[in-house]
C-alpha cells in the first residue's frame, strides 16, 4: 500500500506511533485494526464484550496480526499507549479514557484517523434525522455526474476502508454522527451539511446543548475556502468560518434553496434553478429539506440541472424509513424502524395521510415523548413495546388510547385490530432497538415478516 503513496499519506503514517490501542471492535474498530496493522503498527484491541459476541468482526481479522483483550478492559492498556482509537459506540467519558488523556495520550476516532490520509474533497453530512437518506441521494447524484465517488462513513462502509483499499475517487461523501464528531482534531470537510438538530441521545449527553455542540463540530476546522450548508433556522453564530449557504421549507431565500408550494428553488448569485417537488418519490416536509440540501450542494459543485433531475427521479427510498410494506383488509402498514428518536416519528406522522395506529417503544434514550400537540387527533391508537413503554404511556396516555404488548408480534396484531379500513399502521419506535433487537434493521425486518404473515 505504501508503494506510490503520496507525500500526505507518508506524513500521516509517520505521525502514528508504533503501538496503538483500538477500543471497541465494531465495524469501524475492526477496519481500524486492519489498517493500522497494514502500516506495520503493533495493535491491541480491547472490547468489554466477550469474544463470542464479536465473532462477525473477529472473522474479518483472521489474516491480521493484533493482540486482543475481550470481556473487559485493562486499565494498563489505556496508560501504555500514546494513541487510542475509540469506536463511536464507546463514550469518551469512560474513566480509563479520561485517565489516558491526563497521561498525555491522544484519543481519536476512525473518522479523524481516516481523514488525515484522504486528499480528495470530503462532503460530510450530519444531523439528527435524514443523514442516511441525504448521504445516499447526494452520492447517487454525484455518481451520475462524476462517476467515481466513495459513499460511506456512518452509513455503513467505514471511511478508513477507503484508505485501506487504496481507492481513488473524485469526491468522498460521508455520513458523520455526533459520536464520531466527538473525537475529531483536524477533520476538515470541503463541504459540511447540517440537516437539523433535535433532541436525541440524551442517554449519552448531559444536555441537549452538549449534543448540539457535538453536531456543530462538523464546521470546526473549516476555513473561508470551504462551504457550510445548514437549515436556515439553526443558529450558527460566529462559529462557522466557511462560506455559509442555507436551505428552508418555511421561507424564501435570496441565496440558497427553499420550498415554495410544489416547487424547489435554488438561487446562487445571478443563477436560479427550479424543480418540481414530485420529481422525488420521497414524501414529507423532512424529505423536502433533505432534497433542498442535495440540490444546493449539487449546484455548488457545478452539476448540470438535467443530471440532477434525472438522478433524483431515479433514486429509490431506503429501507426502514416510512417504508410501505403491504395493505391488509384496507389497512396500510409502514415500517419506520430507523426512527430512533421522537422527532423522526413526529416527521413520519406528518408525512402520512389519514388516521394512524402507532406502534412505538424500545430502549429509552432519555428525551421527552411529549410530541402529540396537534397530532393526537390523527393517532387512533398507540401500541407500546419494550423498556420505554411505561415512560411513553405516562406522557402520551392522557392524549391517545394506549395499549401495551409484550412482543412486536403481539403489537402488530393489536394495531391491526384497533385500525379501521383506510387507516395506516405505522411502526415508528422513537427509541433505539437494543432492548429487543440487535439493531434497527433487524427490528424493521422482523416487523415486515410479521406483517407479511398476517
Amino acid at each position: 500500500m505504501m508503494n506510490g503513496a503520496t507525500e500526505r499519506y507518508r506524513m500521516a503514517a509517520s505521525r502514528i506511533p508504533d503501538r496503538v490501542l483500538v477500543v471497541g471492535l465494531g465495524a469501524s474498530g475492526a477496519s481500524c485494526v486492519r489498517f493500522l496493522a497494514g502500516l506495520g503498527k503493533r495493535v491491541t484491541v480491547t472490547d468489554a464484550k466477550e469474544k463470542g459476541a464479536l465473532l462477525p468482526y473477529l472473522r474479518t481479522l483472521d489474516a491480521t496480526a493484533y493482540t486482543g483483550r475481550f470481556g473487559g478492559h485493562d486499565r494498563r492498556d489505556f496508560l501504555d499507549h500514546e494513541l487510542i482509537v475509540v469506536s463511536p459506540g464507546i463514550t469518551t467519558d469512560h474513566p480509563f479514557l479520561r485517565e489516558a488523556r491526563r497521561n498525555g495520550a491522544r484519543v481519536i476516532g476512525e473518522i479523524e484517523l481516516a481523514s488525515t490520509f484522504i486528499e480528495e474533497p470530503i462532503v460530510a453530512i450530519t444531523g439528527t434525522n435524514g443523514k442516511t437518506t441525504t448521504t445516499s441521494l447526494l452520492g447517487h447524484v454525484f455518481k451520475a455526474a462524476f462517476g467515481s465517488v466513495f459513499v460511506g462513513g456512518n452509513i455503513g462502509d467505514p471511511l478508513i476502508n477507503y484508505v485501506t483499499d487504496g481507492r481513488r475517487a473524485r469526491y468522498v461523501i460521508a455520513e458523520i454522527s455526533s459520536f464520531q464528531l466527538e473525537t475529531i482534531e483536524t477533520f476538515r470537510p470541503h463541504t459540511s451539511i447540517l440537516l437539523n438538530i433535535t433532541e436525541d441521545h440524551l442517554d449519552r449527553y448531559a444536555s441537549f446543548a452538549e449534543y448540539a455542540a457535538a453536531k456543530m463540530r462538523i464546521f470546526e476546522n473549516q476555513t473561508p475556502a470551504d462551504q457550510a450548508l445548514l437549515r436556515a433556522d439553526i443558529p450558527a453564530g460566529g462559529k462557522i468560518k466557511a462560506r455559509q449557504y442555507y436551505f428552508s421549507t418555511g421561507k424564501s431565500l435570496d441565496e440558497g434553496a427553499f420550498l415554495e408550494g410544489d416547487l424547489l428553488h435554488v438561487r446562487l448569485g445571478h443563477e436560479g434553478f427550479t424543480y418540481r417537488r414530485d420529481i422525488s418519490s420521497l414524501v414529507g416536509v423532512h424529505n423536502s429539506e433533505n432534497l433542498l440540501s442535495v440540490l444546493l450542494a449539487s449546484h455548488l459543485y457545478g452539476i448540470e440541472k438535467a443530471i440532477i433531475e434525472d438522478a433524483v427521479r431515479t433514486f429509490k427510498g431506503l429501507a426502514h424509513r416510512v417504508e410501505f410494506v403491504r395493505e391488509v383488509g384496507g389497512v396500510r402498514f409502514y415500517n419506520d424502524s430507523k426512527a430512533t428518536n421522537v422527532d423522526a416519528t413526529k416527521r413520519a406522522i406528518e408525512s402520512m395521510k389519514g388516521d394512524i395506529v402507532l406502534i412505538a417503544g424500545g430502549k429509552d434514550k432519555g428525551g421527552s415523548y411529549g410530541f402529540v400537540t396537534g397530532l393526537a387527533e390523527r393517532i387512533r391508537g398507540l401500541v407500546l413495546i419494550g423498556e420505554a413503554a411505561a415512560r411513553i404511556e405516562a406522557e402520551l396516555g392522557p392524549f391517545v388510547p394506549t395499549y401495551g404488548e409484550a412482543s412486536l408480534d403481539a403489537a402488530v396484531g393489536k394495531a391491526f385490530r384497533v385500525a379501521r379500513e383506510g387507516d395506516s399502521v405505522l411502526f415508528s419506535p422513537m427509541c433505539s432497538s437494543f432492548d429487543m433487537f440487535e439493531n434497527y434493521k433487524a427490528r424493521g425486518d422482523a416487523f415486515k415478516q410479521i406483517v407479511e404473515a398476517l
